[in-house]
C-alpha cells in the first residue's frame, strides 16, 4: 500500500558552503535547479520565489519542471524586540500572501541564526536560557500568526539549533501558549535531535498541528564530540554531522510513524550539508531511500 504523504525537497544541499553555513547564491539558476529536483525523484519542492520573479512567474517555472509547491519557510528577523515588530509583521504578511497565491495554506516559521551568537558558539545545548525572552518571542510569534492567518496561511513553529527557540522545553512553551488554529508545528528531525529533544514524543503530542515535517539524518556521535570539544555550529557541521536520510543514526521511521494515522501532509527532505559530494547525487539518494522506506508515490 502506498502512502498519502507527499515527498518534497528543500534543495539546500546546493547551498552548502565549505565553512558549514548556507549560501543560496551557490545554487544553479532557478529553472535548472527545479529541473534537477524533478530528475532526482521529487514531485514537490519547497516554495521559495526567486529574487526578481513574481509569484506567477515562479508558478510557471514549477509547472515547466513538473513540480508542485510545498510549504516554504519564513524567518522572523527579530529576537522579540517590539521595535522590530512592524517590519517583521509586514514581511510575514507578504510571505503569507505569496504562499496563498501558490495555493498553499501552511508555511514554516523560525528565528534567525546569527553568526557569533551564543547558540551558534555552543549549539544544541539551550545556551543562555531566558524565560523572559521566550515570553517576548511567544508574544511576537502570536502576532505574526495572526497576520499570516489573516492572509489565509497558518505558520508552523520551527525549532532550530542556533536560535532562541531551540530546545524541547522552549518548543512546548510556545506551542502550549498559542492556539492550534493560529500556529502549527514544523518539527525538524535533525535539529531537534541535536538539541536532545524527544522528537517522536513531540511529534506524537502535537501531531494534529503538523502540516509537514523536515526530514534530515545526522551522525549523533559528531554532535556529541562537538559538544564535548566546545565546537561551534559550523565546525560541527563541517565535521560531518548531517547526512542523507537513512545514512545516519536517527530513527526516522520511528519519528514518522509517530505522526497521526491520517497524516496526509508533506515529508520534506533537508540535507544541510550533503555527505555525498555532489548535491544532485545527494538528492537522488534521498529520494530513493524515502520512497522505498515510506512507500511514497507522490
Amino acid at each position: 500500500m502506498t502512502s498519502r504523504m507527499t515527498l518534497a525537497l528543500n534543495p539546500i544541499q546546493w547551498w552548502a558552503t565549505e565553512d558549514g553555513w548556507l549560501d543560496p547564491t551557490l545554487a544553479p539558476p532557478p529553472a535548472e535547479l527545479l529541473a534537477l529536483v524533478k530528475k532526482a525523484g521529487f514531485n514537490a519542492v519547497m516554495a521559495a520565489v526567486p529574487a526578481g520573479h513574481t509569484v506567477a512567474a515562479y508558478a510557471l517555472l514549477l509547472d515547466d519542471a513538473g513540480l508542485r509547491p510545498a510549504p516554504g519557510y519564513f524567518v522572523c528577523r527579530s529576537e522579540g524586540d517590539s521595535a522590530d515588530a512592524p517590519a517583521v509583521l509586514e514581511a510575514a504578511a507578504a510571505a503569507a500572501r505569496d504562499h496563498a497565491e501558490l495555493g498553499l495554506t501552511d508555511i514554516g516559521l523560525g528565528l534567525p541564526m546569527t553568526k557569533g551568537g551564543p547558540r551558534i558558539l555552543r549549539p544544541g545545548q539551550g545556551t543562555e536560557p531566558d524565560e523572559g525572552r521566550v515570553a517576548a518571542l511567544t508574544d511576537l510569534v502570536g502576532r505574526l500568526a495572526e497576520a499570516m492567518v489573516a492572509e489565509g496561511v497558518r505558520p508552523a513553529l520551527h525549532p532550530h539549533v542556533g536560535t532562541w527557540i531551540e530546545t524541547e522545553s522552549e518548543t512546548r512553551t510556545v506551542l502550549d501558549a498559542l492556539p492550534a488554529d493560529q500556529l502549527g508545528f514544523l518539527p525538524d528531525t535533525g535539529h531537534l535531535s541535536w538539541a536532545d529533544a524527544d522528537v517522536a514524543g513531540l511529534v506524537a503530542d502535537y501531531g494534529s498541528r503538523i502540516p509537514f515535517l523536515h526530514v534530515k539524518d545526522a551522525r549523533m556521535a559528531v554532535a556529541e564530540q562537538g559538544r564535548a570539544a566546545g565546537q561551534d555550529y559550523q565546525r560541527t557541521v563541517v565535521d560531518g554531522l548531517w547526512t542523507e536520510p537513512g545514512r545516519g543514526d536517527l530513527d526516522l521511521t520511528g519519528i514518522v510513524s509517530a505522526l497521526p494515522d491520517d497524516f496526509a501532509g508533506c515529508l520534506m527532505v533537508e540535507v544541510d550539508r550533503p555527505a555525498l559530494t555532489d548535491p544532485y547525487e545527494s538528492a537522488v539518494a534521498s529520494a530513493r531511500w524515502m520512497r522505498s522506506t515510506f512507500a511514497l508515490d507522490n
